[in-house]
């Protein structure tokens, strides 16, 4: 999976050079399977400027930013990315989708993959660092949840166990960076098989949760991204669904 695993790094990467749209849906079927949907976007002056790095860096002899190939994630062929994918894909997952397409100045990758479980989802490059589980509670209804392994801005987070000093130099940094992160907008949902119970969702449409980080409308998001464990819980009557369990 050599070419999806640039993908995830770069999705990584694409959050680090601000101007990124990022949204992914996770669709639960009443069976346990379902799908993930992705949606990647840069804008084509960022990708421009980051190729011209990297370029920069190679003559130099310096490896590039992410340890990466040299091809770019938005330049790619689809029927060997298929190939890749196939050679070591993870049982229970199928990739059914792959694009590319420019939209307003936005160069966007489209991904989809049909997953058996949960469990055979978590063992994608895309979850391997993220904490997702599901299990039923006492009130038989069933509770999904999912924080990130990724520490996406670095540190910072651990600056509030300073004191009041380490607290002042996180909200000095984060102001200063909110402007070079400035266009950031990464939107999370979940799908579910049925009513929607109780989450902790920016939004909620019928049987969709979502978490919606957007830097332009609340500067700190950079440290929610991190802090953030998201969670849904939905009614569990007339399903019998595969538990899947966190690793803490």
């Amino acid at each position: 999976m050599r070419y999806l695993r640039w993908i995830g790094i770069m999705a990584l990467a694409l959050i680090v050079a601000g101007c990124v749209k990022v949204d992914q849906t996770i669709t639960l079927n009443k069976d346990g399977s379902g799908t993930l949907e992705m949606r990647y976007g840069m804008s084509e002056q960022t990708i421009a400027q980051l190729e011209a790095m990297q370029q920069m860096s190679q003559g130099m002899g310096e490896e590039g930013a992410a340890g990466a190939e040299d091809e770019s994630p938005f330049e790619f062929d689809e029927e060997q990315v298929r190939k890749d994918f196939e050679a070591d894909k993870p049982e229970g997952v199928e990739l059914v989708a792959l694009s590319s397409e420019n939209v307003g100045g936005w160069k966007y990758i489209n991904m989809t993959l049909k997953f058996d479980d949960l469990e055979a989802l978590k063992r994608t490059e895309f979850f391997e660092d993220s904490n997702l589980s599901l299990v039923r509670d006492g009130d038989g209804n069933y509770v999904l949840t999912q924080t990130s392994g990724d520490d996406v801005v670095g540190d910072m987070g651990d600056m509030g166990d300073m004191g009041g000093d380490g607290e002042e130099m996180q909200a000095q940094m984060m102001q200063q960076m909110s402007a070079m992160f400035a266009g950031l907008r990464i939107v999370t949902s979940v799908v579910v098989p049925t009513k929607i119970i109780d989450t902790n969702a920016t939004e909620v449409e019928g049987d969709k949760a979502s978490w919606v980080f957007d830097i332009d409308e609340d500067p700190a998001v950079l440290s929610k991204l991190d802090n953030t464990k998201m969670r849904v819980v939905f009614a569990g009557e007339g399903l019998s669904l595969p538990e899947v369990h966190s690793r803490d």
